[in-house]
């Protein structure tokens, strides 16, 4: 068996229960389908009955966190690749069909970490159909330097890839003192980082934007991650730059990838930062009539003017400096996980309760 389709799900009515059914659908001896529910819902688990069959897996759990969910889901699986599919979105019935074959062909080339293809973008203005350049590329920086080059929702993570690979970025994410929105772009730099994606000719994903389209609902939604972790809305004027600081740190000086010369990390952390700032810079954030809206905006101002000259010692210091505004346990435990990966030491781990439901845009 090719392939694991994995699909945890809490959404109920139609839609959702579509999206299930198709899945369910593409079950065969070359591939298997996971589904767990863990909405509680009466009425859908009694369409899931419906949907089993062979090779189609369909596990009714009680309530969790979608941490949890994902993670049950993902032991489920047997096969060499897993491909994790949101129940919102829609895959294309001749790519996941072509799917086994292509993966049968690179099963043994340890260079490749996954398939990529064409992806479709829908929200209310339109729809666009986008693919990311040189993502089949057997050069490190030039996959990353496309991946930095499009400026759209982020959905490279939704590709089909090797099982001990998402599993390991995953342990790795899991581990972190707290779990951000934008930390769907960590996952799919370290994805990209492990290694090349072959490019499948079809559309491969279709992607519903939501209530990422608009700023500032998608900013609510930001926000809404930063508070479960436990941190003022406050920090939301450091998105971009938490983003470039923390993968620009990984690229530098993580191990959970194969380890690139020095001087190529450094070009990969340079490219990373770079970007992640440009939108710090360029793209305002709010702070929600957050009591702390002054400090934060002062920080923004030093970083602005300031970070060339920084290293990322002092990145993390002026980071953890906001954050201890409104909780010191919590700058204490970013300050203590990224100061380990700083100095290339295992960080300790901290199971965050969460973990990013949709992309960053």
């Amino acid at each position: 068996m090719q392939l694991s389709i994995l699909l945890a799900t809490n959404r109920t009515g139609l839609l959702a229960c579509s999206r299930i059914a198709q899945a369910c659908s593409w079950a065969s001896p070359d591939i298997e389908v996971i589904v767990r529910d863990n909405s509680g819902d009466a009425q859908k688990r009694e369409f899931l009955v419906l949907c089993q069959r062979d090779y189609c897996k369909i596990v009714v759990a009680e309530p969790c966190d979608i941490l949890t969910n994902f993670t049950e889901t993902f032991r489920l699986a047997k096969s060499e690749f897993v491909f994790v599919l949101a129940d919102d979105d829609f895959c294309f019935d001749h790519a996941i069909a072509a799917l086994p074959s292509v993966l049968g062909q690179y099963r043994n080339d340890p260079s490749v970490t996954g398939v990529t293809g064409a992806y479709v973008v829908e929200g209310s203005q339109g729809t666009s159909i986008m693919s990311y350049p040189n993502a089949e590329s057997d050069d490190v920086v030039a996959r990353v330097s496309g991946y930095l080059s499009y400026s759209g929702p982020n959905i490279f993570h939704y590709a089909p890839m090797r099982r001990d690979i998402v599993g390991r970025v995953f342990g790795f994410i899991n581990a972190m003192p707290a779990l951000f929105s934008f930390h769907d772009q960590i996952l799919s730099l370290l994805y990209l980082l492990n290694g090349k994606f072959v490019r499948l000719n079809r559309l491969l994903y279709l992607y519903d934007v939501g209530v990422w389209e608009v700023g500032n609902s998608a900013q609510k939604r930001d926000v809404d991650f930063y508070k479960d972790a436990g941190l003022d809305p406050a920090i939301n004027k450091l998105h971009w730059f938490l983003c470039g600081f923390e993968g620009a740190v990984l690229a530098r000086n993580s191990d959970i990838f194969p380890d690139y010369p020095i001087a190529q990390r450094q070009v990969i952390a340079d490219r990373w930062f770079s970007g992640m700032f440009m939108r710090f810079k360029g793209h305002p954030r709010l702070t929600f009539e957050s009591r702390f809206t002054g400090e934060a905006d002062k920080l923004c101002a030093k970083l602005l003017t300031s970070t060339g000259q920084l290293s990322f010692q002092g990145m993390l210091a002026e980071i953890c400096s906001l954050i201890a505004l409104f909780s010191k346990d919590h700058a204490q435990r970013y300050h203590d996980f990224w100061s380990a990966v700083l100095n290339r030491r295992a960080p300790v781990p901290h199971v965050a309760s969460i973990m990013a439901k949709k992309r960053a845009v």
